[in-house]
């Protein structure tokens, strides 16, 4: 018998090399596909609208200056008895969170928005800040007049309503959608979730991870 008789392949040698190869293909781009398919889950509620307030630090603050960041919107106003200081203080949790794994501020960023520009002036606004530890090198408290905040809110879909109330201090409450938003890098409202008590802390989180991936 020759040698090259003696060196003759075993049934199947060829078949199991391109289907290993294969196998391994779809492994690797399944690993990278992984974040994609995982955005891909989230999906955009709407394309946000463009706007300019004031920021606390006494600079104006426009929004498609973020982009490049995903975004956490917080709606309040600083005489709210109860929903929006304990969404404030979910979000400093968060922030904390956020900062152990190096993604607050420079991928994720918090905005504070007042209802109530009328009573929440810049030196309210600071001290709420102060009161809640937030870091305003990624979290920025925002007013402006009535109607740029009502155009703000309206595009968000808050409904708002200032009621007479003799029990706070400006001698009135605001009754408002107890939502909070997610906005991705591009612009896009992608999640919106409940405040207080309602926020759903793992998710909130794993979703702006996902989204600032």
């Amino acid at each position: 018998m020759s040698g090259e008789q003696m060196q003759q392949e075993k049934p199947g040698q060829k078949i199991w090399f391109p289907v290993l190869a294969g196998v391994l293909i779809l492994a690797i781009i399944g690993v990278l596909g992984y974040p994609y398919m995982q955005k891909q889950q989230i999906p955009v509620l709407k394309a946000m609208s463009d706007f300019t307030l004031e920021n606390i630090d006494g600079t104006t603050y426009t929004f498609s200056e973020s982009t490049g960041k995903v975004r956490l919107v917080e709606f309040i106003f600083t005489n709210c008895p109860d929903i929006c200081p304990a969404t404030t203080y979910n979000m400093t949790l968060l922030q904390d969170k956020l900062k152990e794994e190096n993604l607050f501020g420079d991928k994720v960023e918090f905005l504070t928005i007042t209802f109530d520009p009328e009573y929440d002036t810049a030196e309210v606004l600071q001290e709420y800040a102060e009161t809640f530890r937030a870091d305003q090198s990624g979290w920025k408290f925002l007013r402006g007049d009535e109607a740029a905040i009502e155009a703000v809110t309206q595009d968000f879909g808050m409904a708002v309503m200032k009621l007479p109330d003799d029990n706070s201090p400006s001698g009135y409450s605001i009754t408002h959608t107890a939502r909070m938003f997610l906005v991705d890098k591009d612009g896009n409202m992608r999640q919106a979730y409940g405040m207080a008590a309602d926020m759903d802390m793992d998710l909130m989180l794993k979703e702006m991870k996902i989204l600032a991936d």
